[in-house]
């Protein structure tokens, strides 16, 4: 039936002219002709709205209705539209609804369209209805989204839902590809889900559609995993809880609709901005050309979900760009070949310029060939010119990192930190990922990380799979000290904990005036506990200089030790600036620049100075040089004056060599001759005690002698005491240790009532009885080591005692080890015994003249005898299972509602389990006869012919045999091989 205009005008009016506000309107849906009514903004499709202004005549008003999209009146718009004569052809009805809005499945689920829920961003906040010709759509346009709903007699429904880069789809019955263009051209709504139009049509449900996925550009479809439904219950069947369970099915389930339990066709999730799709990798069988979706919004930029990079060539890029104030994107992917055993890396960067931040995102991955493994690694800076937080403390940049599969070089040495790529993208993120105007190289970027002979990122090679992780902040400390600071971690074989950091200071800071200072140091710290190092650096950049920018200060500090497992443990290194200019460095000592500036004062005078300090195990090196050279024309003058020292400590000796020499130099031309005139005078000291001596080399252009004074050298004489010696070795507590290891409970004793009492020497381990681990430690290196309080043979031996400062050698130090328990002494020569020993340092336990400096690689002696690591046998288990706790049989419930790994709704999957009978009876027949005793020894033989041990699994099984009669309730259930 449709409504004539007269009808509809007296129904506006109600009982007044239709000018005045307040009275109710009520216009069934039927009214209209056939369609869907009022529905979804009214439950019942009647329209009922409190008349506020309008026209009765015009068939248009507005006013407020409680409608079934929120909880309180909301403003209404409704328009009636004519044939221009007598009949209602239409009519359009507006709602504007209070934050936040409502779900857009709401609109679907009121038409009859079974909706899933919709991302949580798909809220709308304004709803339009209109009919017109049997045909009813519904749009909500929200903040993030818009919906659209479209029904047709003769057709059919359909929701369209948008949010920026997802697309979904969904109907109540199986449409063909014409019906989905009608129904599209029907909600006339702009979405990128006209894409989706294909010779196929669309399927009964809800779809998530992937633009330009297809194998020739097409889209793909996902359906979208339909909301869970709650498990009807059977009341009279309970679980061990007590809680309902659910009805038990009969019957065949209707063909097509069995699941299997878990989903291994892809589907897609909806997330709260998006979805997520699940078991992607499926869709290859779908035609797609990748394995990984692109979620999330995008109000202006439409995101494409799938890319296909089949045409890249080798050194070739695929560019990127987006250009649009304040916005500015650009970026590119790079596929190249890779050394052996890899194929192929792929490699991309993305530089985003916001004005306000800055930031770089860049990525590479190698792809294996037969012999290797994939491997990954990415990295992301961002930086705010102005910084961040307030002027005490402000941060300027963050960046952060990882990879797998791949193994990150760090800079050798403090002075190469600046240069490290990861802490220059700190201050400027386009560093390692920009051209000079800015748009983004990705082949740049990969030939900065992983080309050229020593790259920064390398894949990793074997079995290990290592990850690296950086994190670092660029800050500015009280508006005058610059930094940039991050944390590494590297896994594997080669773990690596690590600081890295650039610190500089300008006075003074602000720009355009002059600088009368600028000091930059790199710092750098690392510990390496599988490798046994720990190592501290810092030094100066280039960029530093002091009172003028052509006085360039340079140098740099280092601390390096060894430990545990490492060739040099024991050994280290305390150096500034180097080392004595005779000292032949060891390979794994660092090299450090000297310390000291150079200033060119006029370009004819220059002015330079050094010095150096060395610790090692074995001597003290300290020195210093200046220099003073002038050059102008024909004319050369120079002054330098230069010393060294070596000092041994305990018994304190020196010997210090010093030296001055000044000098001037010209060239002058006699008739057609030029002539060299050099006239120089030097002095060269050299002092040693004690005994106090020296000698002075005096040194003219002409002549030279030397004076002798003091005594001579005398380095047997000054050997130390032993009360004197004793002084340098640890404290008698420290000096040898007894440490207890694996299986200690509590290293005091309690008493009765449970309360610990205090602890010394003399009180007893609490160990376990399962077993128990000690070692011993000595400061001093130990010739014999016994394992019995008096007498015997000593159980280990090391080498023969020297002492050096002591000038002692050949001597024997002995170490004993003893254990007492209650009933008595314990054989130690039953438990399991290793040695320990450890490099010592030369200057104390070597030979040698106290004044010679040490060659490479005699810093320390090693594989010195220190003590032993001592472990008891192992316990003789008995048969009884002991006693079992009360939670050990405790059990933790599972909710009634959540989210389960199984679907409640999915039926049994593979062949069903049978109880055939006569099963125990096999049992009992076989498990210890002659065939299988025989057959299990063949398999335990073949898979120890593999490295893999099953321990005694072939030997008497009769008992098994007797105890199946009695072990089992029941037959067990089989299922077919």
């Amino acid at each position: 039936m449709t409504v004539q205009v007269n009808q509809l005008q007296e129904r506006l009016r109600g009982n007044g002219d239709g000018s005045g506000p307040g009275h109710m309107v009520e216009v069934p849906g039927e009214l209209l002709g056939d369609g869907e009514g009022f529905r979804p903004v009214f439950a019942d499709g009647v329209l009922r709205a409190v008349w506020e202004k309008g026209n009765a005549d015009a068939l248009a008003f507005t006013g407020s209705a409680r409608t079934a999209l929120a909880d309180a009146a909301v403003p209404v718009e409704v328009v009636f539209e004519h044939d221009g004569g007598g009949a209602v052809t239409g009519a359009r009805l507006s709602v504007e609804l209070p934050a936040p809005g409502t779900p857009g499945e709401v609109l679907g689920r009121g038409l009859g369209i079974d909706v899933p829920c919709l991302p949580r961003t798909a809220v709308v906040s304004r709803v339009v209805w209109r009919q017109s010709g049997g045909t009813t759509v519904v749009t909500g346009e929200g903040e993030h989204g818009r919906i659209a709903v479209v029904c047709r007699p003769d057709t059919g429904r359909l929701l369209i839902a948008s949010g920026g880069a997802w697309h979904t789809l969904c109907t109540d019955q199986d449409l063909t590809a014409e019906q989905v263009a009608a129904l599209l051209d029907a909600a006339d709504v702009t979405v990128r889900a006209a894409s989706a139009r294909s010779a196929d049509g669309l399927a009964a449900g809800a779809w998530l559609v992937l633009p330009d996925a297809g194998a020739q550009g097409g889209s793909v479809l996902v359906p979208v995993r339909p909301d869970r439904a709650r498990r009807e219950t059977d009341p009279s069947r309970r679980d061990g809880l007590g809680r309902p369970m659910p009805v038990a099915r009969t019957g065949a389930e209707p063909s097509g609709a069995r699941r299997v339990g878990i989903r291994r066709v892809p589907h897609a999730v909806a997330t709260d901005d998006g979805y997520v799709v699940l078991a992607p990798g499926a869709l290859a069988g779908r035609g797609s050309r990748a394995g990984f979706m692109l979620g999330g919004l995008s109000a202006e930029v439409a995101l494409r979900g799938f890319l296909d990079f089949g045409d890249l060539a080798d050194g070739k890029s695929k560019s990127i760009t987006y250009d649009k104030a304040p916005l500015y994107i650009s970026g590119g992917l790079t596929l190249r070949k890779a050394n052996p055993p890899y194929t192929l890396a792929v490699g991309g960067v993305l530089l985003v310029d916001t004005g306000a931040l800055t930031g770089t995102a860049i990525a590479a991955a190698y792809i294996p060939g037969a012999e290797a493994r994939p491997s990954f690694f990415a990295f992301g800076a961002l930086s705010a010119e102005k910084g961040i937080g307030p002027p005490p403390f402000q941060v300027r940049g963050i960046a952060a990192g990882m990879g797998w599969r791949s193994n990150l070089r760090l800079p050798d040495g403090a002075h190469n930190v600046p240069d490290f790529p990861f802490i220059k993208a700190l201050d400027d993120p386009r560093t390692i990922g920009a051209r000079p105007d800015g748009s983004a190289d990705a082949l740049a970027v990969l030939d900065t990380l992983i080309g050229g002979h020593a790259p920064w990122v390398t894949p990793a090679r074997g079995s290990d799979d290592p990850l690296w992780i950086v994190a670092g902040l660029a800050f500015t400390v009280a508006e005058r000290l610059d930094g940039r600071a991050m944390l590494v971690l590297q896994t594997g074989a080669d773990l690596t904990l690590g600081l890295l950091g650039v610190a500089g200071m300008s006075f003074p800071k602000e720009v355009g005036r002059r600088k009368y200072a600028h000091v930059e140091i790199g710092l750098e710290a690392l510990l390496k506990p599988k490798a046994g190092e720990l190592s501290l650096s810092a030094a100066l950049t280039p960029n530093s200089f002091v009172l003028d920018p052509n006085c360039k200060l340079r140098g740099g500090v280092a601390f390096k030790t060894w430990f545990g497992s490492n060739p040099n443990q024991g050994d280290f290194v305390v150096t500034a600036g180097g080392y004595h200019h005779n000292y032949r460095r060891p390979a794994h000592y660092p090299n450090v620049p000297r310390l000291g500036f150079d200033w060119d004062l006029s370009g004819t005078v220059t002015v330079s100075g050094s010095a150096y300090l060395a610790f090692t195990p074995a001597a003290v090196m300290a020195g210093g040089a200046l220099e003073v050279r002038f050059h102008s024309g024909a004319v050369r003058a120079w002054l330098t004056a230069k010393v060294d020292a070596l000092i041994r400590w305990k018994p304190f000796y020196f010997d210090v060599g010093m030296r001055v020499s000044v000098g001037v130099q010209a060239r002058v031309k006699v008739l057609f001759v030029k002539i060299t005139i050099t006239v120089e005078v030097g002095v060269s000291l050299n002092v040693w005690g004690p005994p106090t001596g020296g000698r002075a080399k005096i040194h003219l252009w002409f002549i030279s002698f030397t004076v002798h004074f003091g005594k001579d050298p005398e380095p047997d004489d000054n050997a130390l005491g032993w009360a004197d010696f004793r002084t340098m070795l640890p404290p008698p507590e420290t000096a040898v240790r007894v440490l207890p290891g694996a299986g200690l409970l509590a290293d005091r004793p309690q008493a009765p009532d449970g309360e610990t009492r205090g602890s010394d020497d003399e009180q007893a381990w609490q160990v376990s009885s399962a077993g128990f681990t000690f070692s011993t430690d000595s400061a001093v290196p130990v010739t014999e080591l016994y394992l019995t309080r008096t007498g015997g043979s000593p159980a280990e031996t090391g080498s023969t005692l020297n002492i050096r400062p002591m000038k002692k050698t050949g001597l024997t130090s002995t170490q004993r080890i003893s254990l007492a328990r209650e009933s008595g002494q314990v054989d130690l020569a039953a438990w399991d015994r290793a040695r320990t020993t450890a490099s010592v340092p030369q200057a104390l336990w070597g030979t040698g003249a106290g004044d010679a400096l040490p060659a490479p690689g005699e810093q320390v002696i090693p594989r010195q005898l220190t003590g032993a690591t001592l472990s008891s046998p192992g316990p003789d288990y008995g048969n009884d299972t002991g006693y079992i706790t009360e939670e050990a049989f405790a059990f933790d419930p599972m909710p009634r509602e959540g989210v389960q790994p199984l679907d409640p709704s999915a039926g049994p999957a593979g062949p069903a389990p049978q109880r055939p009978g006569g099963v125990i009876g096999t049992i009992a027949r076989t498990v210890a006869a002659q065939e299988q005793t025989r057959d299990r020894a063949e398999l335990v033989q073949a898979l120890a012919g593999f490295g893999l041990n099953l321990g005694q699994v072939d030997g008497d099984l009769s008992a098994h045999k007797m105890a199946a009669e009695t072990a089992f309730t029941a037959d067990p259930m089989l299922i077919p091989a």
